[in-house]
């Protein structure tokens, strides 16, 4: 009894360390994910529209791109709230999507209020016309935000809330380097551990 009651303070460190570790690698590796997705299957539409795949603060970044593209089936008319597309699961309700058209320069974001069959229901009314084989792009949305009081690193995925990532953080920032299409991040825990890292943004290439 004497060992085992010895040994358990000891053990719950090991095992908070632990947790610890697998919660610090998670979240890298997701940090990780996002930062490589950002700006996917946007690189064409990027020379047309304002959607700006990265942007960052100090303690704070969020990257757009796309989950899924599909062609327009059929034309689509100024003021219909509706496109057919080949439609897939990526493409549901809520979801925001961009629409394009390369070769006459025109282009909008919208939201699919409801599916059926091999049509999208748009939450608003169409502001330009959109030719058979114009673009239509699934957007995804992440945002990392620090917050200091509370000492957590919070992700947020299109409209939910912010949802804890990896607590007892006590520092995080990121820095983006346009020239190089490239970020720095660091994330600090408990004032002790460390994690750098420096990716390049290739479809921002």
């Amino acid at each position: 009894m004497t060992v085992i009651i010895a040994s358990t303070p000891t053990s719950k460190k090991i095992t908070g360390n632990q947790e610890r570790l697998e919660a610090i690698f998670h979240t890298v590796d997701t940090l990780k994910a996002d930062l490589n997705k950002c700006g996917m299957r946007l690189q064409e539409a990027r020379q047309l529209c304002s959607i700006t795949p990265f942007t960052s603060a100090a303690s704070s970044f969020t990257c757009t791109y796309g989950l899924a593209d599909e062609l327009l089936l059929e034309n689509a008319v100024k003021g219909h709230q509706s496109l057919k597309i080949a439609v897939n699961e990526f493409f549901k309700p809520g979801r925001e999507i961009l629409i394009y058209d390369l070769a006459n320069q025109v282009w909008e974001t919208n939201e699919i209020k409801s599916i059926t069959a091999a049509t999208l229901g748009l939450k608003n009314p169409l502001q330009n016309d959109y030719p058979f084989n114009s673009m239509v792009v699934a957007l995804k949305k992440v945002e990392y935000k620090f917050y200091p009081v509370q000492r957590v690193l919070k992700r947020k995925v299109d409209k939910g809330n912010f949802q804890p990532l990896l607590e007892e953080v006590s520092d995080f920032y990121v820095t983006y380097f346009p020239d190089a299409n490239s970020v720095l991040y660091r994330i600090e825990v408990n004032k002790k551990e460390q994690i750098r890292g420096y990716i390049f943004l290739l479809n921002l290439v």
